[in-house]
């Protein structure tokens, strides 16, 4: 089966699961009175987060088992595993792209980076836990990661002199609205990721049992 319709399948799922709490949280924040273009940002930010989590194989509660696996010397074998390490950069260009494009606090490269590692660290150190025996906490990987954020944030600096970028990025223009800009960017972190560890196991068979009972004569 195709590798790529799988990770959109999987990514789906982690975003159906999650789309009810980017919605409580759309409640929440609703005297705030946020900006349409920007609503419309965090709900892409959250899908980003479910696409790099599906696509770096992170574990589920149920799927937790201890097998450690480490590379710890950059780019050895990089030529056997180019395409991983591709997807690792390509996976993390939207991320580095959307932070500073959301959030003002994000305009800082050095920020933007800080925040590329510590998610690229945390996926690889969460893969010591993966049931799946390719799992790696890979060195390159994290490196791989970095560039694809230092990517995205270059890209944010050419697009945001678009008209169509107006009222995406969150100011601290009030008290109020400075604190709600510090904590988002974890919250529609932390929902994607919860429901993805906690949930997305059980929509994602769900779908693919819906799939699989109605793709008869298709090219899978």
């Amino acid at each position: 089966m195709n590798t790529f319709l799988v990770l959109c399948v999987n990514t789906f799922a982690a975003y159906i699961g999650a789309l009810p709490l980017l919605i409580i949280l759309q409640f929440l924040f609703r005297r705030s009175q946020l900006p349409k273009r920007h609503q419309f940002g965090l709900y892409l930010y959250a899908l980003t987060i479910c696409f790099i989590l599906m696509s770096t194989d992170s574990p589920s509660l149920y799927q937790l088992k201890l097998a450690p696996s480490f590379n710890l010397i950059p780019f050895y074998r990089f030529t056997d595993n180019y395409i991983h390490y591709l997807q690792a950069f390509v996976v993390f260009v939207p991320f580095g792209l959307l932070l500073p494009s959301l959030w003002e606090q994000f305009r800082s490269l050095k920020k933007t980076l800080f925040h590329g590692l510590l998610f690229s660290a945390f996926i690889e150190l969460s893969q010591i836990f993966c049931l799946q025996a390719t799992a790696i906490t890979d060195i390159t990987d994290i490196l791989a990661n970095i560039l694809g954020t230092l990517t995205g944030y270059l890209l944010s600096t050419q697009m945001c002199k678009f008209a169509f970028m107006g009222r995406v990025c969150l100011t601290g223009k009030t008290r109020q609205k400075e604190r709600l800009a510090s904590k988002e960017a974890c919250l529609y972190f932390l929902a994607p990721w919860l429901v993805t560890f906690l949930v997305t196991p059980f929509i994602s068979n769900a779908l693919w049992d819906f799939i699989w009972n109605n793709a008869v004569g298709m090219a899978m």
